[in-house]
């Protein structure tokens, strides 16, 4: 944390609330958690650990990096843009509201590590001819068009994604043409370009940023960015219209959704948008960018934005109050930056207030929460409201500045200029609010922050898991609800309508309705013996929330989820808001206390052996050992582990007179006899070239049988036999290791 002034002071007409500088560190956590590849220099995450680093090699290509887009391990380049964007325009906006609570050095290590994911997803930059040959990657893995176990056939690490599903690389190019993800990584690259060049001096001095050339850097985003909208405008395809027979409709959308995959089928992809609003607003985006870097630059790339939008943009509504500022949507940032870039012209100053004023007039819950459309966006409905509130948050700045509108304005009611500054505002930070606590709970939805926040989110990364599904299924032994790390900074999905919290399909029933004649939505509450109907529901609070690790529409974590949240935030501190200043870089994040017992189910040792004695006489020993790698901080894939057990030279008894055999597994070897000094001695057994990770139970341990045996024996007396009898138990005395290296248990003192 880099900061010119720590405490974010508020002015004395200011009114504060909730301490938005620590929100807005703690969110920075959660990209540094998100991360795909290696992981940036000065990753915080203790439980991260470089991941998916084949990523690209099915088309002989090291596209490792960028951030995984939710609670799985997708890497999609959809979102990616879209959050890294947002967070570069804020930048961009309101940089003091990054500067002052000292987190624009982690903004920038965060848009440095994306942006050098997006460089490497343009395969062929210096083509001739980038608007016809241009070959850009639009993501790895995912849902639609992975041949299984795609996305979510892992319920595990990231650390372990590549060993249990597929990734393959997705493009557009000549084959498979396509204007929307080239057009969004060109804004989102535009826009980080600005960030960098101004700020990236900031960076001098951290860990990995030694020749760090900032100006140089934006230099090369701002290229790769002309390169990818010159494609995205080429290839964008007609527009889209209800006044195309249905036949022509449904081809264009198909088209829009396909993508070349590495085995060079051309399939339908997952996370696909329109095109023109993203060729829009990276247009404006370059625009800006090259107006910082040289004012007397030409009006190309402005010229190009607003031709898209008087024509593609239009014509296919993207203007309208009703198309969300979303991944799917990015036209609200594009008709700010033509607002900034055209001060004057109407066309841009009538969009957004028409944009801002309905998002106000949005059906409100009881507790204050904004949702237009009031069943869909129940799906992550902190999302919906918070990416429309930065949209009217960061307008409010201008609105008063704005020319005399044309045409019908009955939106506008009786509103003033003055009055709609004070409206967007407030109503924008209402739904801030909501998600940090201001809600009917009274609780936070903003994940290790306030007021008993809801942590168990479904994110894979943040379980801890070791056994895979196992863990999720009710009466399997290793049955577990509750994450074992923090994910902080990441924002809950949300709520419904209701202001009601209640995760989980066995929490939300589908049952007829009172008067029989169809079916509804039934909430079952933990404290209720009878399910309750929502529709005639209003919030009580006796009825419990109930959050449940694998609920995905209420409870997942996302990074367009948390992208105008994060923007808005920053807003909030350069507004003077924050009741107080970020944490200090000593106290977070705060060291997870493991915890080190030996029950098998809760322990959080990563490298252990369990065993059991199986035969024993005066004469040896033999036990089955399993041994385990749960690891967690981080998760590591293991080939050359292995573990020792240490006994006692009993009545004169040499090395040379004990027989260790191992069997129970093909590539178990023992090693020979090795003494110790005070008459004690330890045999290794290894387990090498056998790969053990903790994605399920399967892959994660291995059993075998150790015999030992000596003209004499005595194992009472014997180091690694403390504590063991014939039921399997956690013994520490049985150390292991990889690749010669103590991992795990404890080593006889000498």
């Amino acid at each position: 944390m880099l900061t010119a002034a720590l405490a974010v002071t508020p002015g004395s007409a200011v009114e504060v609330g909730f301490n938005y500088a620590e929100a807005l560190q703690k969110t920075l956590y959660f990209l540094e958690a998100q991360q795909s590849g290696h992981l940036s220099p000065n990753n915080r995450v203790a439980w991260r650990g470089d991941a998916c680093l084949s990523d690209g090699k099915d088309i002989g290509k090291d596209l490792s990096g960028g951030w995984y887009d939710a609670g799985d391990h997708w890497t999609a380049n959809l979102t990616m843009s879209f959050t890294a964007m947002t967070l570069a325009w804020s930048a961009i906006e309101e940089p003091d509201g990054w500067l002052k609570t000292g987190q624009m050095d982690e903004l920038l290590e965060s848009l440095v590590h994306v942006n050098r994911y997006f460089v490497a997803c343009v395969l062929n930059p210096e083509c001739a001819d980038p608007a016809k040959d241009l070959d850009v990657v639009i993501g790895c893995g995912g849902r639609e068009g992975v041949p299984d176990p795609a996305v979510h056939a892992l319920w595990g690490a990231a650390e372990v994604a590549h060993l249990m599903t597929n990734r393959p690389t997705f493009r557009v190019n000549k084959k498979a043409p396509a204007g929307d993800i080239p057009a969004a990584m060109a804004a989102a690259m535009a826009a980080s370009s600005m960030v960098i060049r101004d700020h990236g001096a900031l960076l001098k001095g951290k860990t990995g940023y030694g020749d760090f050339a900032p100006a140089q850097f934006a230099d090369l985003l701002l290229d790769r960015a002309e390169k990818l909208v010159l494609f995205a405008h080429a290839n964008a395809g007609p527009v889209l219209s209800d006044k195309l027979p249905k036949a022509e409709q449904d081809l264009i959308r198909k088209r829009r959704g396909q993508a070349l995959r590495a085995d060079g089928q051309i399939v339908e992809t997952g996370y696909r948008a329109d095109p023109f609003d993203k060729i829009m607003t990276a247009a404006s985006f370059l625009q800006r960018a090259h107006v910082a870097k040289n004012p007397q630059i030409g009006t190309r790339w402005l010229d190009l934005a607003v031709s898209v939008y008087a024509g593609g943009y239009q014509s296919e509504w993207g203007n309208d109050w009703w198309k969300d500022y979303s991944a799917g949507g990015f036209g609200k940032v594009g008709a700010f930056n033509l607002m900034r870039l055209l001060p004057q012209d109407p066309r841009f100053h009538g969009e957004l207030q028409l944009y801002c004023v309905r998002f106000a007039q949005y059906k409100q819950t009881a507790g204050g929460l904004r949702l237009r459309e009031w069943d869909a966006h129940e799906y992550g409905s902190l999302r919906h409201a918070n990416n429309a509130a930065t949209i009217a948050l960061h307008y409010s700045r201008f609105v008063e500045q704005s020319p005399d509108l044309p045409g019908n304005l009955h939106w506008r009611g009786d509103l003033t200029l003055a009055q709609m500054k004070t409206l967007f505002a407030s109503e924008a930070r209402r739904q801030v609010d909501y998600a940090l606590g201001d809600n009917p709970y009274r609780r936070s939805y903003l994940v290790g922050f306030g007021n008993q926040p809801f942590n168990d989110v479904h994110h894979r990364g943040a379980f801890g898991a070791w056994a895979g599904f196992d863990h999720v299924i009710p009466g399997k032994a290793d049955d577990r609800r509750s994450n074992r790390h923090i994910l902080y900074g990441a924002l809950v999905a949300g709520p419904d309508h209701n202001d009601v919290f209640l995760c989980g399909k066995e929490r939300r029933l589908w049952l007829p309705k009172p008067d029989g004649k169809d079916h509804g939505f039934w909430y079952r509450f933990p404290n209720r013996a009878e399910p309750v109907f929502k529709d005639t529901y209003r919030w009580d609070a006796k009825d419990q929330p109930f959050q449940d690790v694998m609920d995905s529409q209420f409870n997942e974590v996302a990074l367009d989820y948390n992208a105008g949240f994060m923007a808005s935030l920053a807003f909030l501190c350069a507004d003077g808001r924050s009741s107080g200043p970020a944490l200090p870089d000593a106290q977070f994040p705060p060291k997870e206390v493991r915890n080190d017992s030996t029950d098998l189910k809760s322990t959080d040792r990563e490298f252990f052996v369990s065993a059991r004695e199986t035969k024993t006489s005066a004469l040896g020993i033999e036990i089955e050992a399993t041994l385990h790698n749960r690891s967690r901080w981080p998760t590591r894939v293991c080939e050359q582990l292995a573990f020792r057990y240490v006994f006692t030279l009993d009545g004169g008894v040499t090395p040379a007179q004990v027989q260790a055999t191992v069997s129970g597994h093909p590539k178990a070897t023992v090693g020979p006899v090795i003494a110790l000094s005070g008459g004690q001695a330890y045999v290794e057994i290894r387990l090498h070239g056998e790969r053990l990770f903790p994605g399920n139970q399967q892959d994660g341990r291995r059993t075998l049988t150790l015999k030992l045996t000596a003209p004499t024996w005595d194992s009472a007396n014997d180091w690694s036999h403390a504590g063991m009898d014939a039921t399997p138990r956690l013994l520490p005395h049985l150390p292991v290791y990889d690749q010669d290296r103590r991992v795990g248990g404890d080593e006889m003192p000498r």
